[in-house]
């Protein structure tokens, strides 16, 4: 893998997609706030705030991240570089619309809806045509071309319960929710996941690199998982969802097993922030599965939600979070710093992380995950205000040190 900056873009390009991220994502958990441990799966206020957190933070950062690791992976550059100049604004325009429509206004839902299927279609094209200029064929280069594929299934199953939930379309919108969280989450973010992890947590972790053919399993089981359940949706096979849940369980398995190989295989015993909010997410990620598959045998929907937010909460916003202490001091340093290295003094990347914000922020998104998990299953308020206010707390200390890094200069 070649880390040039003649593949990279600038980060004046690339920092807007973080600093969106860590803007939703404490709207998203200060939004916690106007909902309550009784919510139900099907309420307009809860579809809001999934649709603000997965696509104003997760997705954000998502891209932002894959903007400058497509390329350096991929050895080649950007085939459309001024695009990510766009995506940014109308991806965090589109959301805000689209929450606003979810609670408030529906009509506006086509609106945002179209905004973010624009900004999300023009970074799955513009990384289709990069990658397909690339030579290298890698786990991560599958990943990313096979995601992009999906994350286009995604939205156009998106932007069709968007005009059923506006009342454009005479539709149920539920009877593609399966297919659409499947493609989005299964098919573009935990394959994204699945490739990017077979760099990323050696090369953070100090760890060995697993090979592509460890990787195939999982892989090829999500792929599965995430046609047959669109094909459940199209025919309303019941067997076919079951058969897709199975497998996609099964490659996450899969996944995590390789995750356990990676860790330890390590030479070097130490613990970072980075480490720890990775075992944080995995432990999520773990218990997610368990309370997910006990919620859907027994249909208890409490079950169901709880594996939910700890799957969005808990692994996404953990596994999110150790990235950014680890991307955006090395984007920083990078490019300010490491054409002076020869010059004078510069700091470290580690240096660059104010780790005792990084504590607090890990532990209060600890405590808060755990509050909320705990108040969804017991419908206990308070635990839902401590939990809500623990997030709003993390979500702003995240924000916080993400700006301080960006900002450090000489």
């Amino acid at each position: 893998m070649n880390v040039s900056p003649d593949f990279s873009l600038p980060i004046r390009i690339i920092a807007p997609y973080f600093l969106i991220g860590t803007a939703f994502y404490i709207l998203s958990m200060g939004y916690l706030w106007f909902l309550d441990p009784s919510v139900v799966a099907g309420e307009m206020r809860l579809i809001g705030w999934v649709h603000a957190y997965m696509i104003g933070f997760v997705m954000s950062v998502i891209v932002g991240a894959m903007g400058q690791l497509s390329v350096v992976v991929g050895e080649v550059h950007h085939r459309y570089p001024s695009l990510f100049v766009w995506i940014a604004p109308l991806l965090a325009g589109g959301t805000a619309v689209l929450f606003i429509g979810f609670v408030a206004v529906p009509s506006l839902l086509v609106i945002g809806g179209g905004a973010i299927i624009t900004a999300l279609g023009l970074f799955a094209f513009n990384l289709f045509v990069t990658l397909r200029r690339s030579r290298r064929r890698t786990a991560v280069t599958r990943s990313m071309q096979w995601s992009t594929f999906f994350l286009w299934i995604g939205l156009g199953f998106g932007l069709w319960m968007a005009l059923g939930y506006a009342g454009v379309v005479a539709m149920d919108p539920s009877r593609w929710l399966s297919a659409h969280m499947m493609a989005v989450f299964g098919g573009y973010v935990m394959l994204n996941i699945m490739g990017v992890s077979t760099v990323l947590l050696p090369m953070f972790g100090a760890c060995a690199r697993p090979s592509d053919n460890d990787h195939a399993i999982s892989f090829y089981a999500m792929i599965a998982a995430v046609g047959m359940m669109i094909a459940a949706a199209l025919t309303r096979i019941h067997a076919l969802e079951v058969a897709a849940l199975v497998a996609a369980a099964g490659s996450v398995l899969y996944y995590l097993l390789q995750v356990y190989r990676i860790f330890t295989s390590k030479k070097r015993r130490y613990s970072d922030i980075w480490e720890r909010s990775v075992a944080a997410a995995f432990v999520a990620l773990v218990a997610s599965m368990g309370v997910g598959v006990y919620g859907y045998v027994m249909e208890n929907e409490k079950s169901v939600l709880v594996a939910f937010w700890l799957l969005t909460g808990g692994f996404l916003g953990f596994l999110i979070a150790a990235h950014l202490y680890k991307i955006v001091p090395f984007l920083v340093w990078f490019e300010r710093f490491a054409p002076l290295i020869e010059e004078r003094d510069v700091p470290t990347m580690q240096q660059l992380l104010p780790s005792r914000w990084a504590d607090v922020q890990w532990g209060t998104a600890l405590a808060g995950v755990a509050s909320i998990a705990l108040a969804v299953g017991f419908e206990h308020t308070v635990l839902w205000q401590a939990g809500a206010f623990l997030m709003s707390v993390s979500g702003g200390v995240l924000a916080a040190i993400v700006i301080r890094i960006l900002w450090v200069k000489l």
